[in-house]
Order: C-alpha cells, then sequence, then structure tokens
C-alpha cells in the first residue's frame, strides 16, 4: 500500500482497494486527534455488508471484555456467529465470523496494550495471525490505535498505515467550516490563519477546541494559553505539545459552561464506550433541561455523535471527570446513574432474552456497581449467567495491575464459581491468588476454599504450594503435612522437592525440628540425585545451625558436596561455600580441614583452595595475609575472576585499612547482587569518604531508602551487619561473620552467629562510630562506579548493561504477594550472596541492532536448556500460559542460535514470569538476566 497518502486518499484506498482485496488485517495508527475514528467510521457507512465498531474501554479486563462487546454489537446488527454458538467459546466465534465478508473495526486498542511490553494481549494477537496467515477468509481487522505497535511476526501478513494530520490547506479548510460555522470569520484575520493551524499542528480536534473558545475569548488571550508552541509555530510541532495546548484549551472552555451543562457533562464523563440518547434523556430527573445542555455541548465540539452513538471528546471527558471526582456525592451520582441504564435489562422479570444480547451493558453494569460498591448487587446479576462467564474468562491468568480491574475480575469469578466445588481449577486458583493481593477482611479464608477447590482437579504446583501455605496457616503443621503429601502424590516428581522443603521449613518455623529434619532426611532419599537436592542439604544446615549444631550443618553440606560432585551435579559448589563461611566464622579449625580436605578430594580448582585459606586466615586474625593471598591467587588466574575470592579478599583489605587497595581488588568483577555484597560495597565507599555511594548502596542492601536518621546514624553500617534476617534471604554477617578491632574501633574482634545473641550489647554499641578510615577521609572521594543496576534502562537502539550472574538454586517463598506463581528465592549458598554463582560472570553488552553482540550463542544454548526444563516442568499442567511461555523462550533460542538478538529479545519480552523463574531454577544465568530485563522485573 502506498504511504504518505491524505486522509481522504486513504479513505478512498481503504474502501476501494483494502475492502475488496487487500490483507485480512490494517492497523491504522497515529496520535489521538487526527482522524483516525472518523476514517473508521466513514469506512464502515460505505461498507455494503456487516460492519460494526467497538471501542475498547479503559480500566476493565481486556480482551475478555472486548470479546462480550463485540458479541453484543453483532447481536444487535443480526449475525450471530458468536451468540449461538453452544460451547459458547467467544473467539472461535469471531474468527468463525471474520471468514466471511465483513468489517470489524476496534478502536482505542491503545487500552488493551501491556504496560511492559506494548504488546497487544496473545488472544488478539492469535487472532490476528489466525485470520491473515493459516486460515485467511473475507472478512476483515481494522486495528485503531494510538500507539504504536511493536513488530512481530503475528503482525507480518498484515498493513500498518500511520494517520498523520491534514496538510495546511486541508487544515485551512477545516478551520474557515469551522469559524463559518460558528460564525466567527472576522475573528481571525486570513494573514494569521496559518499560523494557528501550524500552532495547533493541524489536529482537527484542536481546531474544533480553539474555535470553541475564540466564541468566548480574543485570539491575542488564546494564544496566551500556549506561547511557548506560538512563538515556534513555523517549526515542526511535537504532538504532546500539541496536546497540552488541547487541554489548556479545553479547561478555558469549560470555564464558560452553564449550571446544568457543566453538570451533564460530568454525569456523563463516567461513561467509558459511546452511549446512546436514553443515557442522556434518563438525567432529566435530576438536571435541568438536560436537552438544552446537550445542544450546548454539541455546540462545542464536547459531544459528538455518529450514527446511534454518542462520545465525549476525549480530554474533556477526562476533565470533566476528575472535576467530578472533586465532588464524590457527583461522582457516586455518575456511576449510578449509569449503573442504573446498563442494568435495566437485567431487571426485567420476563426478559428472555440471551446474555450476549445485553453483553455489553452487563460489561458495563460491572465497571459502575463496582465503583460504587454495590458488588453484591452485580454478583447477583451474574449468577444468572455462569456458565457463559466461566466459559468466558476461562483463560484468564494473570492478575490485573490496576486494582480496579482486579477488583472486577473478582466480582466476576466469586459469581461465576459460586454454588460449585468441582472444576475450573485455574479460575479458582487465579480467584485465590486474586483475593491473597486484596488482602482484606476475610479474604485468606475465601482464598483458602477457592484453592482447596482447585486441587480437587488436575492442578498446578503454585495453587498446592498456595493451599499449604495457607493450610498452615488457617488449619496448623499436621493438616498441612497432610496438604503436602497429597501434592507429591498428585503432582510429576520433578516438583517433589519444591514441596519437601517447603514443608520442612513450616515444620521449622512451627518449633518441629525433629520433623523438619525427618522430612528433609526422607527428601534425600526419594528426590533423584539432582540439582535439585543441593537446596534440601542447604535448608538442612540452616535448621542445624539455627539449632546450634553448627558442626553437623558442616558435615550436611560436605556429604552433600561431595555426593553432588561424584554425581557432577552443577552448583555443588554452593554446598562447599556455605560449610566454608560456616566453619570460619565459628573458627572451627577442625571443620575448615575438613573443607579443604573435601576441596582437594572432589575439585581440581586452586582458587576454591585459596578461599579456603583466605577464610582461615581471616579467622585467625591475619588480615593482611589474607588480602595478599586473594590477589596472588586471582593475578594468576587464567580463567574467570572469581568473584567469592576477589570479595573476600576486598573485605580484608578494607578491614587492614587499605580501602583503596580494596576497590582495586574488585575492579573487573561482577559481584552478584545480595545484600552481603551491597553492604561490601557501602562500606568501602564509607571507608573511602563517598557519602552518596554509601546511602545509595545501603539502599539496595536494605531493599529501601534510607531514612534521614539512618543516613546520619554513624552505627548504622554495624547495626545492618548485626541485623539476622528470620528467613532464608542472605545477610552481611553470614559471608562476613568477623570484624576486626582495626574496622570497629573496638578492644577485640566482635564475631555474629546466626545461632547466638548479638555481641554488640549497649556498651559495645556505644563505643562503635564510624569505621576506622572513614573519619580521615576527608574530601579526596574515591570514585566507585555505580553498578549498572542504577543506570536508567535504555530504550531501543540504545546499548543495555546487563550484569550477567548465575542464578540461584531454586527454593520456594509462598506469602503475600509472592505466591502469585511458583516463585524461586536465593538460598545461603552462593559466592558471596546465596543468589548468585561464583563462577562464570561476566559483563556483556547488548547493543540493539549492532552486530557487536556478546555471546549470544552461549544465550542460545541455556535458551535450550530451559526450553527443556519447561517442558519438563508443566508436562502434568494444562496452563495454556505456560505453553506460551514455551512457545516464546523457543523462538528466541532459534533466534539467539540465528545470531538475531532483536528477534531473540522480542520473543523472551512475552514468556512471561514463570520462564525467568525457571531460567533461575536451573541456573541458566545469561538467560535469567536477559529475562529480568526484557519483563521489567
Amino acid at each position: 500500500m502506498p504511504q504518505g497518502l491524505s486522509q481522504d486518499e486513504l479513505i478512498r484506498w481503504l474502501c476501494d482497494d483494502w475492502l475488496l482485496t487487500g490483507p485480512q488485517v490494517c492497523i491504522l495508527e497515529g496520535f489521538g486527534g487526527v482522524g483516525k475514528s472518523r476514517i473508521a467510521n466513514e469506512v464502515i457507512r460505505r461498507a455494503d455488508f456487516p460492519a460494526i465498531r467497538v471501542v475498547t474501554p479503559e480500566g476493565g479486563l481486556g480482551w475478555e471484555d472486548l470479546l462480550i462487546l463485540i458479541a453484543t454489537e453483532l447481536d444487535e446488527i443480526g449475525e450471530r456467529e458468536i451468540s449461538d454458538r453452544s460451547d459458547g467459546d467467544l473467539q472461535a466465534g469471531l474468527l468463525a465470523f471474520l471468514r466471511k465478508k465483513c468489517l470489524v473495526v476496534l478502536d482505542n486498542i491503545e487500552s488493551l496494550l501491556d504496560q511492559e511490553t506494548g504488546l497487544p494481549p496473545t488472544p488478539l494477537r492469535e487472532l490476528v495471525s489466525q485470520i491473515s496467515q493459516r486460515t485467511p477468509g473475507d472478512g476483515r481487522l481494522l486495528l485503531v490505535t494510538s500507539q504504536s505497535l511493536p513488530s512481530g511476526r503475528w503482525m507480518d501478513d498484515s498493513v500498518i498505515h500511520t494517520v498523520y494530520p491534514p496538510t495546511e490547506s486541508q487544515g485551512s479548510d477545516i478551520l474557515d467550516n469551522l469559524l463559518s460555522m460558528r460564525g466567527l470569520q472576522e475573528e481571525i484575520p486570513p494573514e494569521k490563519r496559518t499560523d494557528v493551524i501550524r500552532w495547533l499542528g493541524g489536529n482537527p480536534r484542536a481546531l474544533e477546541i480553539f474555535v470553541t473558545c475564540l466564541a468566548d475569548d480574543p485570539l491575542e488571550d488564546l494564544i496566551q494559553l500556549g506561547s511557548e508552541a506560538w512563538e515556534v509555530r513555523d517549526q515542526i510541532v511535537a504532538p504532546t505539545l500539541v496536546r497540552q495546548l488541547e487541554e489548556r484549551l479545553a479547561r478555558r472552555s469549560l470555564e464558560h459552561l452553564e449550571v446544568s451543562t457543566k453538570v451533564l457533562l460530568q454525569m456523563l464523563s463516567v461513561y467509558r464506550t459511546p452511549f446512546r440518547q436514553d443515557a442522556i434523556g434518563r438525567l432529566s430527573r435530576i438536571i435541568e433541561d438536560p436537552h438544552t445542555a446537550q445542544q450546548l455541548l454539541s455546540k462545542r465540539f464536547f459531544l459528538s455523535r455518529s450514527a446511534r452513538w454518542f462520545s465525549l471528546n476525549p480530554i474533556v471527558r477526562e476533565i470533566a471527570r476528575s472535576q467530578a471526582a472533586k465532588e464524590p456525592r457527583r461522582l457516586r451520582m455518575a456511576h449510578t446513574q449509569a449503573a442504573e441504564h446498563f442494568m435495566r435489562h437485567f431487571r426485567d422479570q420476563k426478559s428472555t432474552a440471551p446474555f450476549l444480547s445485553n453483553g455489553a451493558s452487563f460489561v458495563e453494569a460491572r465497571y459502575h456497581l463496582l465503583k460504587i460498591e454495590k458488588g453484591e448487587e452485580f454478583e447477583a446479576i451474574a449468577a444468572n449467567y455462569r456458565s457463559q462467564l466461566l466459559e468466558n474468562y476461562k483463560n484468564i491468568t494473570r492478575i490485573p495491575e490496576e486494582s480496579e480491574a482486579a477488583q472486577q475480575l473478582i466480582s466476576v469469578l466469586m459469581a461465576a464459581l459460586a454454588g460449585s466445588d468441582r472444576g475450573y481449577s485455574n479460575l479458582r486458583y487465579l480467584l485465590a491468588r486474586l483475593l491473597m493481593k486484596r488482602n482484606r477482611g476475610d479474604d485468606g479464608l475465601l482464598a483458602f476454599r477457592q484453592v482447596t477447590y482447585a486441587t480437587r482437579s488436575p492442578s498446578q504446583s503454585g495453587a498446592w504450594l498456595l493451599r499449604l501455605d495457607l493450610s498452615a496457616r488457617f488449619e496448623g503443621y499436621s493438616a498441612a503435612e497432610s496438604v503436602a503429601r497429597q501434592a507429591i502424590a498428585a503432582l510429576h516428581q520433578s516438583h517433589s522437592w519444591i514441596f519437601y522443603r517447603k514443608l520442612a521449613l513450616l515444620a521449622f518455623n512451627s518449633g518441629k525440628v525433629r520433623d523438619s529434619l525427618r522430612i528433609l532426611d526422607e527428601a534425600l532419599q526419594e528426590v533423584p540425585p539432582s540439582s535439585q537436592r543441593i537446596p534440601i542439604y542447604s535448608l538442612g544446615a540452616y535448621v542445624l545451625t539455627r539449632e546450634n549444631r553448627g558442626s553437623e550443618a558442616v558435615d550436611l553440606l560436605l556429604k552433600g558436596y561431595q555426593s553432588a560432585t561424584k554425581g557432577a551435579l552443577p552448583y555443588s559448589w554452593r554446598l562447599f561455600e556455605q560449610a566454608l563461611f560456616l566453619a570460619g566464622g565459628r573458627n572451627d579449625s577442625i571443620a575448615l580441614t575438613n573443607v579443604k580436605k573435601a576441596v582437594k578430594q572432589n575439585s581440581a580448582n586452586q582458587e576454591y583452595l585459596t578461599l579456603c585459606e583466605v577464610v582461615e586466615m581471616q579467622s585467625s586474625g591475619q588480615w593482611e595475609e589474607a588480602a595478599k593471598a586473594a590477589d596472588a591467587s586471582l593475578a594468576s588466574s587464567q580463567d574467570e575472576k572469581y568473584p567469592t575470592l576477589a570479595a573476600q579478599g576486598a573485605f580484608s583489605w578494607m578491614c587492614c585499612g587499605e580501602p583503596r587497595r580494596a576497590s582495586a581488588a574488585l575492579a573487573g568483577i561482577a559481584l552478584p547482587h545480595n545484600s552481603a555484597t551491597w553492604w561490601l560495597r557501602a562500606m568501602l565507599a564509607l571507608c573511602s569518604g563517598a557519602n552518596e555511594s554509601y546511602v545509595e548502596y545501603m539502599h539496595h542492601c536494605l531493599g529501601r531508602p534510607l531514612t534521614e536518621s539512618e543516613a546520619d546514624d554513624k552505627k548504622f553500617w554495624i547495626k545492618c551487619w548485626d541485623e539476622i534476617p528470620d528467613g532464608l534471604e542472605p545477610y552481611p554477617a553470614f559471608y562476613f561473620p568477623r570484624l576486626p578491632s582495626g574496622l570497629t574501633g573496638l578492644s577485640g574482634d566482635v564475631v555474629r552467629l546466626a545461632e547466638k545473641p548479638s555481641p554488640l550489647g549497649f556498651e559495645l554499641m556505644s563505643q562503635v562510630g564510624l569505621p576506622r578510615g572513614a573519619e580521615v577521609a576527608g574530601q579526596d572521594e574515591l570514585r566507585l562506579d555505580a553498578p549498572s543496576i542504577f543506570r536508567e534502562p535504555a530504550r531501543q537502539g540504545v546499548t543495555n548493561t546487563f550484569i550477567f550472574r548465575d542464578a540461584s538454586v531454586p527454593s520456594i517463598t509462598v506469602k503475600g504477594e509472592e505466591n502469585m506463581r511458583d516463585k524461586y528465592e536465593v538460598e545461603q549458598a552462593a559466592a558471596v550472596g546465596p543468589n548468585s554463582k561464583a563462577k562464570d560472570v561476566t559483563i556483556q553488552k547488548f547493543q540493539g541492532g549492532s552486530s557487536e553482540v556478546a555471546d549470544l550463542q552461549r544465550l542460545a544454548g541455556e535458551l535450550a536448556d530451559l526450553r527443556r526444563a519447561m517442558r519438563a516442568a508443566s508436562a502434568d499442567d494444562d496452563d495454556p500460559e505456560r505453553d506460551i511461555a514455551v512457545a516464546a523462550v523457543s523462538q528466541a533460542a532459534t533466534a539467539a542460535g540465528q545470531g538475531d538478538e532483536g528477534k531473540a529479545l522480542q520473543h523472551l519480552a512475552s514468556a512471561g514470569r514463570w520462564a525467568w523463574d525457571m531460567a533461575n531454577s536451573i541456573g541458566a544465568s545469561l538467560a535469567a538476566a536477559v529475562l529480568k530485563t526484557q519483563l521489567g522485573l
């Protein structure tokens, strides 16, 4: 199709060419107000076959709601391919309808786009692919959006056209016509009309509002509303600047409305989609002369009409709605009137109309009833249409980000699932997650009930995990153990370690230490030899350590390490590192000897042995010797530098009062991101006088900004080190358990162990101030380059810098919002942090559109491994979202293998959170890091 067409030429092309012989899908893109909807309405008017236009509502349930609106609109024109389907599958019905001669226009689809990726929902992308690539027919689909869509295979066979504002000549005709309609030709001298058109970017909607304002205020006053744009009117005006000016003009015009007109506008502003005359007429009971007010709104171009439908200027609507929101009583009245308008269909007891005949009213009634907190009234209506609702919403798996949309979905599912305790396990699991996120009143108990019902049918592991957590919360440990064993029996064997580990942790937190160790021992017998055993050993060591059985914990970890290395299992080194830090912190010479012995027997890595020696030296107070040993080993290494060893070397130099040498020890080392390494960076900054860097690093260490008092507290660095969390997350004292007197200024070393009380009583804490060296750093600040996590994410075409590291051995957290899907958290087993790998940590750069792509082949290999792991993990799940995720990872692996970075990243952007979780669980560090960035996690 030729590009750069005028709007009239585009209409002719759409009507004379596209509708007859063009591709099945056309996408119209353009900024708001340029005339996209006018073009769509004109194409519908000229079509001599079934044609509809549906406006996507904002703040709803997305595609599922839109399908109902489409079905209702088709039913109104006598097309019942969707409403007559016995299976209730609206997506399949729409696909069937589009195989015959017809036109479906979906307007305002930017309301459907994913905020992170900018992509339309998966079902819409699948529909576009099906009608344009796989099963083409005579139907046409026109998508209208004010936001450009990311390219992808789903739209390969679609035609895209950008709708531009009218030309100056066309803009002049529009302005002349508007001035003539209002009798305002004399208000703008002919020599200034071109200036006005340029000032407003030729935007037809902006020109309408401008002429409306001109009836109330002289041109010179209006120019002052956008004087900055007027000064550069001879240049190309940015659409955002035009929108700002349009909003200012609209606000000025609204100031001149009479009371009844203003009230009518605010009452109509709550309607999300076009409405009919009866929506206005019903307001005659509360507004004086609404007919005259309606005429005045139309005269000001605030209210427009297309066939039977009225709609407000979107900018005017936003302003009026925000004004109504300042008067809660009026806003509630507006939603009440709108709800009554849409509810009228469902209050007729004699009506036998099928659901989809009034489906659009159902969607809008739900929105307005929930706005006025009448959810029970909506649920009473929804209960009459359970089967249709369950079928229509069955494929929703993600929780809406907006709280209002989440509340709408809760109401729909509560009504649809009521009266039955069987079937629809995915929807029940979704409802349970929604209730847990809302977390008010009895939501926890309601969630427990739904997730219990969900697991009576084949279910995802996430449903079982949520049930396990809620069972422990409401029924106690014994009931939770029964649930865990049911899950192990019901799910694929690859999930069993998750439930053993979760159950053991629940037992420990319930004070049942023996039960916890018994369950972990059983897990080591039942879980097949694999990397899945590593978190079992780690948790066992955690339990033993908390019970002051540190030597046994070291022995258990070494047993696991030897077993894992014999089986050539990945990530066995995690167990060695845990054992080493446990032994070093306790200055247990026998345990340290055993660790070194195990390393010599099971690994040829010299840096591992050096790390053992460094920790041993630290335990005996030989800080300078430890630092030099680490430096020497790293300098002689021909492989990638060992971050764990570098971190311990840097810490040793810092304890010697040498922050510059400590910083040098970390040069070129990509440390993992966890609280221990953030604390180490913060300490280096503090000891170097880089106070603001210290505050920023501590922000990341804590996971929150420092308060003003914390930032000014000279003891806060050691308070943070002294804090040991209740859970399994990393903490600084695990990796740096000993602070020498040369650092603290105390008379002796301070050692912090998890199983013992803090050594820092009031008296000792009162003697601690800034670490030695920080007091004399002065203004000679050492520059510490901030990690890439501080940098603003790059946009398309800009270099993205990622810190790639191997992710944690998987473990499970089920708490709060995190139980929305299987979530993997870190174990105290990593290199200077339990959520990171000690080896193969590199900094890689991806340059969008460039040949400078680092290690795409490695990414391809990891994605292939990830795909296999995901397929195995989802073997017993009937979850379409997981199928989509596997497909996305598979496509990304293929693209990466072919050297196509752009497509690889594009596919990964749609892979979802589960893919990232799985990448972490198998240690695919590069894949996990890229997924994290592409998904915006």
